[in-house]
């Protein structure tokens, strides 16, 4: 037997994982090795050490660590806190939505703004259809149900872009900013 593995055995007893089989054999060794005795020793001694250091924890511990964290932003927010940021996404979606009219039905005079923005959503629409193309080569029913939800539509996926967008800056408004209900709550 190699003496290397039975001082790992030695610590695999002290770990509680040697197995029953292999006890019978780190004893005979024991008997006859003072190294392999001295470190089984010293981990027991160790062993003690470790019981008798050992600290209690608190009943209350863990709810009074979860009661000292800080809530989340959005969490403290009552829902008049959200009627901006809904006005907001109201205002883009409908400017949104003029634009692409304006763009879209040719009877009003286009600008060089409007043909910009409307250059723009162009831009879009082909990197929407590019990115369909390319989840229909590996995800075929992907493409296909991003295919289904645009449908070549400036309209559609300039909405659904601009949704997006505002639905991103309304959630970046209500987790940046705390409440006067939580800054009463800090102060105390």
């Amino acid at each position: 037997m190699n003496h290397d593995q039975l001082r790992e055995w030695v610590q695999m007893e002290f770990d509680g994982e040697l197995e029953s089989g292999r006890q019978a054999d780190l004893e005979a060794h024991l008997a006859v090795c003072p190294e392999c005795s001295a470190e089984r020793a010293s981990l027991a001694r160790l062993g003690q050490t470790f019981a008798e250091a050992r600290v209690e924890v608190r009943p209350d511990f863990r709810s009074a660590v979860l009661a000292a964290l800080p809530s989340a932003g959005w969490e403290a927010r009552s829902p008049r806190s959200w009627a901006w940021p809904a006005a907001l996404f109201l205002a883009f979606a409908a400017a949104a939505a003029a634009l692409l009219g304006w763009s879209g039905s040719g009877s009003l005079v286009q600008g060089p703004v409007v043909g910009a923005v409307a250059a723009l959503f162009d831009l879009v629409g082909t990197t929407v259809q590019t990115g369909a193309g390319l989840l229909t080569a590996s995800w075929r029913g992907v493409g296909f149900a991003v295919q289904d939800l645009f449908g070549g539509s400036v309209l559609r996926m300039g909405i659904f872009g601009f949704g997006v967008l505002c639905l991103n800056l309304l959630f970046f408004r209500l987790l940046r900013r705390p409440s006067a209900a939580k800054a009463d709550v800090r102060r105390r």
